[in-house]
């Protein structure tokens, strides 16, 4: 697996768009072709994923982010606020702000290798109506990882 930080830098994930959206029994997910776009900041350089799409739940109580294919080569995906999936006392996105621990997920493949913000540092910075933000943490190897994202 490549050092997260060595020759990550440019752009390096930009998933054609499909003109079309998945259907939700795809057995191989296929975020493309929206508005969606995230960069992640590493010490070596930016990786930059564009033509996602943007996932917002009831009242904005949670936004997910999705840019490519989750098993493919490249792919970015976010989750913050209480998500279907996410325990009943997390805070929900509503407003915007900062949500951390069991309120988000960053995760990120590059080259086919998949990357996850440690659950204990990440942290996403919403603004108010959730259709972008930032996010921040480190990967289990200490790799400080920070980044933009826009729905």
């Amino acid at each position: 697996m490549p050092s997260p930080g060595a020759s990550n830098a440019g752009p390096a994930a930009t998933p054609a768009a499909s003109g079309s959206s998945p259907a939700a029994s795809a057995g191989q997910a296929d975020f493309t072709g929206g508005t969606a776009t995230a960069t992640v900041t590493l010490p070596g350089g930016a990786l930059t994923y564009a033509g996602g799409s943007c996932e917002h739940g009831p009242a904005d109580a949670w936004v997910a982010v999705n840019i490519g294919q989750p098993n493919g080569a490249e792919y970015f995906g976010l989750v913050a606020g209480r998500s279907p999936y996410s325990p009943t006392d997390v805070r929900t996105a509503t407003g915007g702000g900062t949500l951390k621990g069991d309120a988000v997920l960053v995760t990120y493949r590059h080259a086919g290798s998949p990357f996850v913000l440690d659950h204990d540092s990440a942290s996403v910075f919403l603004i108010v109506d959730a259709s972008g933000g930032t996010f921040s943490g480190h990967l289990a190897d200490g790799t400080n990882v920070s980044g933009t994202f826009a729905c």
